[in-house]
């Protein structure tokens, strides 16, 4: 752990004089649950506009629960009593299920919001999803993927917290489990920098074709549904693995520039569509990926999709009597899989194979890869 001198930097890295950070970490109380509470509503109090910085003009400082996915053209549709299946990983619901996740009733007016929009942007630049008919127009199918991007970016600036709260949550402990949990911290604390580097770059890709309305820049995999899917979706990842369980990517290298992919699930007009979104020169591995999908049949894409929403996002939401018709064994492993890329689980490289359940969730009438070109 380095030199115990009083008056030097701290061994944990923190910058901080020894005898001020870790000298009696041992002693001090440890975090309590009052600690992690106000973590976090910290973290769910940041209120932010997404666009600001591009219109700062017409802000209307009146910060919204905007949804991720639409709530009168899609959430309305599969849901129940004004209710959807999805995880909600909160302090409360870890305690109450010793550390699991699990799909449980949310109401529509919650599920898959964020403060991540004012009233005024939020109407006017997802005005083309939710006031006009949806023909997957190459509009629309950015602005999907940039509404869902906008989260991810949002939550991933909030993660910076919770690495500062991991290095903290060694308070009380011994020396040994000291530097197990700074190290531990450390790499997640250098992930999150990663992602962050990424996320910045992508936003100014994003940024400039929402701008200028130049959708040439951006590619999409479409799987038309001829009916209303049972899961919805709005999410971004960079692919690790393929369907087929062969490694892409390896997260983690800092001079590595990683390909990064959105995908959505939607309903309307008592139909929908599953949409994988990628920028045109990310190709090397997000190509790779759709192929690996592409050599399924419709019916076995349908299951890959379910698998894959539930290991890679916690925005996935469920009509609850899909959800009661599975069997326990199909629930218990899309419970195993809610907890794939969390502290205590990283994804299994074989987190895509086919799994042997039957989950019904999509009906696909049509497949098509829209590579946009110019004219």
């Amino acid at each position: 752990m380095g030199s115990n001198n009083r008056n030097k930097p701290c061994w944990c890295g923190s910058g901080i004089k020894y005898k001020k950070c870790h000298l009696i970490r041992e002693q001090q109380a440890p975090l309590t649950r009052g600690d992690l509470e106000a973590h976090s509503k910290n973290q769910k109090s940041k209120k932010i506009c997404s666009v600001k910085n591009l219109f700062p003009e017409e802000c209307s400082g009146k910060i919204i629960n905007a949804h991720t996915i639409s709530k009168s053209g899609s959430l309305k549709e599969i849901s129940e009593n004004g209710h959807v299946m999805g995880a909600k990983p909160s302090l409360d619901s870890l305690i109450k299920r010793n550390g699991n996740l699990a799909l449980e009733r949310v109401g529509i007016n919650k599920a898959s919001t964020f403060t991540g929009f004012c009233s005024v942007h939020d109407k006017k630049i997802f005005s083309p999803l939710e006031d006009e008919q949806v023909t997957l127009s190459y509009k629309q199918l950015f602005l999907l993927a940039y509404r869902g991007f906008c989260r991810e970016l949002f939550l991933k600036e909030n993660n910076k917290g919770t690495a500062n709260l991991m290095k903290e949550s060694d308070r009380g402990q011994d020396r040994i489990l000291q530097a197990m949990i700074q190290g531990y911290a450390d790499t997640y604390d250098s992930g999150v920098d990663l992602a962050l580097r990424d996320l910045g770059c992508i936003k100014e890709q994003m940024d400039s074709i929402l701008i200028s309305e130049d959708y040439t820049k951006i590619n999409h995999c479409v799987f038309e549904l001829n009916a209303p899917p049972k899961v919805l979706v709005s999410a971004m990842i960079a692919p690790v693995m393929d369907f087929q369980g062969n490694e892409l990517q390896r997260l983690g290298l800092q001079d590595e520039v990683y390909e990064y992919i959105f995908f959505n699930c939607i309903s309307y007009e008592n139909k929908g569509c599953f949409v994988f979104s990628w920028m045109a020169t990310n190709g090397k591995y997000c190509d790779k990926f759709i192929d690996s999908l592409l050599k399924f049949d419709n019916e076995q894409v349908s299951d890959a999709l379910v698998r894959f929403c539930y290991s890679f996002s916690e925005n996935t939401w469920a009509s609850p009597s899909w959800w009661a018709s599975l069997s326990e064994e199909a629930k218990n492993s899309i419970g195993r899989r809610l907890m794939h890329g969390t502290p205590m689980e990283v994804h299994p490289q074989d987190c895509l194979v086919d799994d042997g359940y039957r989950y019904k969730a999509m009906s696909i009438s049509k497949r098509e890869i829209r590579v946009s070109e110019r004219t």
